[in-house]
């Protein structure tokens, strides 16, 4: 007969424990099938389908006449609780209605892609269009230049070039000596031009930026600060480093109702689940108790917080485990627990009847 109930080894989920004869199950390792029985399909890697798929080797364990297995999260974080499944271990094969005690891992993602919302193209309307101006005729005339005014002495010589029959003299237009024509005006106005724009490019030549913190050179006689290193900061007296830390988990049950508040659940479940890990007979019993809703540690699970629901089930395998490391305590437990357990009648809890209460 097939037994499945979460693993004591991990409270918070993702875990199974299965318990089958040891016959079933002859060698060292076995693999695991599950058949729903409403789809009619097995449950393989890519999810159910309809060729028959096993998980595992999973290594076995025996206890006596028992033999014992733990399945993970490839199977655990797949069946839904109430599930009509068929398990199909080693030899063995058991139509069950998956447990509700079973539950996945927490934040176990579901297996899927991740779908990106695209939001509507935004219509940026046309492109900026680009205004040319007519352009000027190249053969534009240019504007005529200002006459000069004529002198007097042209002017007399006009007056008599214009009279009948005299002949046209042509006009002397050569600049006088002194640079008074237009000639000499127009090399003045040339040079003013040169010395002004020569000016112009020193001026523009020059740096006249205003002096920066970075340009301007640090004051010789005054001492050049540094930033002097943060100090390290201890680890807190309760924290899970310190606690960690400590040798035995006598010392750090101590320690921890020596905290009190200011330890954490997280921190409290990581130091027991440590010391159940290495077979430490107090902390699997301290684990027995919390999930025993009959008995009760005031700091851990009242000052601390660290507290399961009731699993009478779960509670018997720790004592069992704890009385087997030597724990006399577990031994008055178990028995206590056991007739809570002769009076239940669900799967879990007879299982666990005839594991650890029998004679």
């Amino acid at each position: 007969m097939i037994h499945i109930r979460p693993d004591p080894g991990h409270p918070h989920g993702g875990y199974a424990e299965i318990t089958l004869p040891a016959d079933k199950a002859p060698g060292d390792t076995v693999e695991v099938a599950v058949f729903d029985n409403y789809s009619e399909r097995y449950l393989g890697d890519e999810g159910w389908q309809a060729t028959r798929d096993a998980f595992g080797p999973y290594t076995v364990q025996r206890d006596g006449a028992n033999a014992r297995l733990v399945i993970g999260p490839e199977i655990v974080n797949r069946i839904e609780e109430y599930a009509n499944v068929r398990l199909e271990v080693g030899d063995a094969a058991q139509d069950i209605g998956w447990p509700e005690e079973i539950v996945p891992a927490p934040g176990a993602a579901r297996i899927g892609g991740i779908l990106s919302a695209r939001g509507p193209e935004r219509d940026t309307g046309p492109a900026l269009a680009v205004r040319l101006d007519d352009p000027q005729p190249e053969d534009a005339p240019a504007e005529p230049a200002p006459s000069e005014p004529a002198s007097t002495e042209n002017e007399a010589g006009a007056d008599s070039a214009d009279s009948p029959g005299a002949p046209r003299e042509t006009p002397d237009v050569t600049a006088p000596a002194g640079g008074n024509g237009p000639g000499g005006r127009w090399l003045w106005l040339a040079a003013l031009l040169l010395v002004a724009a020569g000016g112009v490019g020193w001026y523009l030549m020059q740096d006249r930026s205003e002096p920066t913190a970075e340009t301007t050179p640090p004051d010789p006689e005054e001492p050049i600060q540094t930033a002097s290193p943060e100090p390290e900061t201890a680890p807190a007296p309760c924290s899970l480093e310190l606690l960690q830390a400590v040798s035995g988990f006598a010392d750090q049950a101590a320690a921890l109702r020596e905290c009190g508040g200011e330890v954490s659940p997280d921190t409290a479940l990581t130091i027991l689940e440590g010391a159940a890990a290495d077979g430490d007979a107090d902390a699997l019993l301290l684990f027995g108790e919390i999930y025993d809703a009959d008995t009760t540690r005031p700091v851990i699970e009242g000052t601390i917080g660290l507290t399961f629901s009731d699993n009478p089930a779960t509670a018997a395998d720790y004592y069992s485990r704890a009385a087997e490391a030597g724990s006399a305590q577990a031994h008055d437990r178990l028995s206590t627990l056991c007739e809570r357990l002769e009076g239940m009648s669900d799967t879990l809890a007879r299982g666990a009847f005839n594991d650890h209460c029998g004679s």
